[in-house]
């Protein structure tokens, strides 16, 4: 449907215009990883994950990514679409 092209595409450019990089959240027992056009990026704790649900990202921590279960034993937050970036050090 036109209509969830333009939304995904204004997502995209969202993404880009806020450093983030967009794809598909990977959970694989301990390993949290971010699928993206270029490749599969491997998460840990350095990172703001935002998964999007709902119409509208919300964010997650690492930990929540990793060990968060469906009812049906399931990694709950697997196969979402997903915004990741570096946490911004601060000095």
């Amino acid at each position: 449907m036109l209509s969830d092209h333009i939304k995904q595409t204004v997502r995209t450019i969202d993404a880009f215009l806020e450093n983030y990089t967009l794809g598909t959240l990977i959970v694989d027992g301990d390993i949290v990883s971010l699928e993206t056009k270029s490749g599969e990026i491997v998460l840990d704790e350095s990172y703001v994950i935002e998964v999007f649900a709902g119409n509208q990202y919300h964010t997650i921590t690492y930990d929540q990514a990793r060990n968060t279960m469906s009812r049906y034993g399931w990694p709950l937050y697997a196969g979402l679409e997903a915004r990741v970036k570096k946490k911004e050090v601060k000095k």
